[in-house]
């Protein structure tokens, strides 16, 4: 037989099985508060929780009842959640509670505290992710009942706050089996539509159960993953959800929505009014100081002086005009002369001036033909008059000797 275990080694042993335990570490327990105790010096709860037939001992310390919202009491039904460990003095088993809900209602706050945690451990409840909305928005979505109060009070606020504005309507179900699948294609059918500048998601209020489907995860995360800004807007001022964590803005009723995403034309009105009277004053005061300025600028010294040295200038400038004009006049009469004169020279030097005499040009291979070029018996040559080419065959040559020409 090997060595024999102390008490405490074992009692050790049988705490970090029950502590390595995965399904033992988070679990939900329901059952009957009895022996509950308080204690008054440290303010721990010490009870057993039990049940027709068997019954555990509970240990929630101060650290965590001071988060509750009610007093425990015996013969309460409550849903405890925490994890199973070992108290190694007595040796006995217990459970270790984190939180605490009435039992009926305990099991789904349960659900919705850890999806709330889930989600704020994602950062989806940051504040870094929530955009700013629109301030004149002119096309708002909004996703709710088609026959809901909602609309009708959000039509209402439009039509008093904002009436150029224009309502997209995505019907949906609310509340119901349906809901779920309805809500999330209303969501996206309106962040997908590019005149859409803001979405309202919105029910009428109701009872903690009529809202629950705005706890859903999965509408959740169709929200935070809109491109638009989103407004939440499904319940009166004592009621949250997780949709008003993830939104943009969180409103308490679909008045309130339509009262935030809409200004008041009255106040924008106003407003401009007010800016117009304020540009038109300080336009005129400035008109006025301007005037003033300009007559003291003319009544002074200096600008009689800067008067009379313009006019003075004004004369220098009609000289210049005057000789510059009949400078530029005289040049363009020269040049006109020495044009004629260079015209005449080239038509004189043109060899067609010639031809209008009565001379000839003679080419050989579209060459001319010149003193010292031959032409010999047989060649082909043509000869060019003023107005006309002659091509010839040469039948016989003779040389001439030209007398007094060198």
């Amino acid at each position: 037989m090997d060595k024999a275990l102390t008490v405490t080694a074992l009692n050790n042993y049988v705490k970090s099985i029950l502590e390595e335990d995965f399904n033992l570490s988070d679990i939900a327990v329901e059952g009957e508060i009895s022996n509950f105790v308080n204690h008054y010096k440290s303010g721990h709860y010490y009870f057993a929780l039990k049940d027709d037939k068997a019954l555990i001992k509970t240990v929630m310390f101060s650290a965590y009842n001071k988060k509750l919202e009610f007093l425990p009491e015996n013969g309460m039904k409550v849903i405890i959640q925490g994890k199973v460990s070992l108290y190694e003095r007595d040796g006995t088993y217990q459970l270790y509670a984190t939180d605490m809900f009435p039992s009926g209602i305990g099991l789904k706050h349960l659900a919705l505290e850890k999806l709330k945690e889930k989600l704020n451990n994602e950062g989806l409840f940051d504040a870094k992710h929530k955009k700013i909305l629109p301030p004149y928005p002119f096309t708002v979505g909004v996703a709710t009942s088609a026959t809901g109060a909602a609309l009708h009070d959000i039509i209402s606020v439009t039509n008093r706050r904002f009436p150029c504005a224009k309502l997209i309507v995505a019907p949906c179900g609310v509340q119901g089996d349906n809901a779920k699948s309805s809500i999330i294609k209303a969501i996206n059918s309106l962040d997908s539509h590019p005149d859409v500048e803001v979405i309202i998601i919105a029910r009428g209020g109701g009872s903690k159960e009529d809202m629950w489907i705005f706890n859903d995860e999965d509408i959740a995360r169709c929200a935070f993953a809109c491109k638009k800004p989103t407004v939440s807007a499904v319940g009166h001022e004592i009621d949250w959800t997780i949709l008003d964590f993830i939104c943009d803005k969180r409103v308490a009723t679909p008045t309130a929505a339509a009262e935030v995403v809409f200004p008041d034309i009255h106040s924008l009105q106003y407003q401009i009014g007010m800016l117009e009277k304020n540009i038109y004053s300080s336009t005129m005061e400035k008109i006025s100081s301007g005037k003033s300025n300009l007559e003291i600028i003319k009544n002074s010294k200096g600008f009689n002086n800067v008067k009379a040295v313009c006019q003075k200038n004004q004369d220098k400038l009609a000289n210049y005009h005057r000789f510059i004009t009949q400078s530029v006049k005289n040049n363009i009469e020269k040049n006109i002369q020495q044009l004629n004169f260079l015209s005449d020279k080239i038509d004189n030097n043109n060899p067609l001036h010639n031809l209008k005499k009565g001379y000839s040009l003679v080419f050989k291979n579209d060459i001319p033909v010149t003193i010292d070029k031959k032409i010999n018996k047989n060649d082909k040559i043509v000869v060019r008059t003023y107005n006309q080419q002659l091509n010839c065959v040469v039948e016989s040559t003779k040389t001439i000797k030209q007398k007094g020409i060198s």
